[in-house]
């Protein structure tokens, strides 16, 4: 299995699995103590396993055009975004944040997608004058979660975090390593995500430093929490949530695709997708009572089948349980009662919108103290 540059400190002090490849830690005191440090405090997340690959040269911009269905071109260098790579059917191939500098574009990518994505996008630039570079190995990324992240990061960047608005980013020195700080993550929560450029595999040592100086203001936390976390926010996975057989409006993602832009990979068949209604769509369910798990079936109240739950989870916060899935559109709007199939027995549950938590108390949007 494949190790990040912070591996030694994981094998230490958690528990760890094998996940898109790379031995992760699940958990170093428990998926509940460290959800609610990122809810209430500030978590820190170990995501360099994800795909980091840069794309420049003259042609960048047309050609980052052409593979995503969000307009680049109008967005300024500093932005972040969220979007999609298509295939030609509409089918979302997988979900990335591309960062745009003055110079190119970082593309950061699901972990078990890198090899694909990489693929799909070398293919497509043959025609483009670009220069396709993976760094994912040469460089290490953490991620800073919760209502206390800039508190935690700022003692080792002299950036004013202050002034770096959700999905912006800067250039700046983190504790001794060139880095982009962009204000964005996966946790629902306000924080950042910081790629160190100078750290890697082969030079781990400014890696370790960072990670273990934000220890000391921020709870180490592992993938069980980062999956409740997003549950919890109501943001997909690839490969439970969606994949290469949804498309961006019954996944509910499609706000990513600029209006009236043409022309990308996808677009013909989005064009004719949103021309009626989508047959499924994901929606959120909480349930009184048990925890629903991946594929279980979800029915009507009289018993018809009309869904299957994709992601599922126990709610730290609200101490039940919760999840995603694809409904029937006809049996899809929010506060509708619905029942989940748990081992065989139908538990009660109700549509929800996400996040599932209240925002005035928790995520990004919650008032500043």
């Amino acid at each position: 299995m494949k190790q990040t540059p912070l591996h030694q400190y994981h094998a230490e002090r958690g528990k760890l699995a094998e996940f898109a490849g790379y031995e992760m830690p699940l958990w170093y005191t428990s998926v509940m103590e460290e959800h609610l440090a990122v809810r209430n405090k500030a978590g820190i997340f170990d995501v360099s396993h994800m795909g980091r690959v840069i794309v420049s040269g003259p042609e960048a911009t047309n050609f980052v055009e052409l593979i995503v269905p969000t307009s680049t071109a109008p967005q300024s260098p500093g932005k972040s975004f969220y979007t999609l790579l298509l295939n030609a059917g509409g089918g979302i191939i997988d979900d990335l944040i591309i960062i745009k500098t003055s110079e190119n574009y970082l593309l950061v990518v699901n972990a078990a997608n890198k090899a694909k994505d990489l693929s799909h996008i070398e293919k497509l630039s043959a025609d483009y004058k670009v220069n396709i570079q993976d760094i994912t190995d040469s460089s290490t990324m953490i991620a800073i979660q919760g209502p206390e992240a800039d508190q935690a990061l700022q003692p080792l960047t002299s950036a004013n975090l202050g002034q770096i608005k959700r999905y912006t980013h800067t250039s700046a020195v983190v504790g001794g390593s060139r880095a982009t700080i962009t204000r964005t993550g996966y946790t629902g929560e306000d924080g950042f995500e910081i790629i160190l450029h100078d750290t890697g595999m082969q030079n781990n040592s400014i890696a370790m430093s960072v990670w273990t100086d934000l220890s000391t203001r921020a709870k180490p936390a592992g993938l069980g929490a980062r999956d409740s976390l997003r549950i919890e926010a109501g943001l997909p996975l690839y490969g439970s949530d969606i994949d290469d057989t949804t498309n961006p409006f019954e996944a509910e993602l499609g706000w990513v695709v600029t209006k009236g832009k043409t022309g990308y990979i996808g677009s013909e068949s989005l064009a004719r997708l949103s021309a009626g209604p989508a047959s499924k769509v994901r929606r959120g369910i909480l349930l009184q009572e048990k925890i629903p798990r991946h594929d279980f079936v979800v029915t009507s109240p009289s018993g018809e089948a009309i869904g299957k739950v994709t992601s599922g989870t126990f709610s730290p916060i609200l101490k039940k349980g919760i999840g995603m899935g694809y409904l029937e559109s006809t049996h899809s709007k929010t506060g509708e009662d619905v029942k989940v199939v748990v081992r065989g027995s139908p538990a009660p549950g109700v549509i929800t919108k996400p996040p599932f938590y209240d925002e005035k108390l928790y995520g990004w949007k919650r008032p500043k103290q």
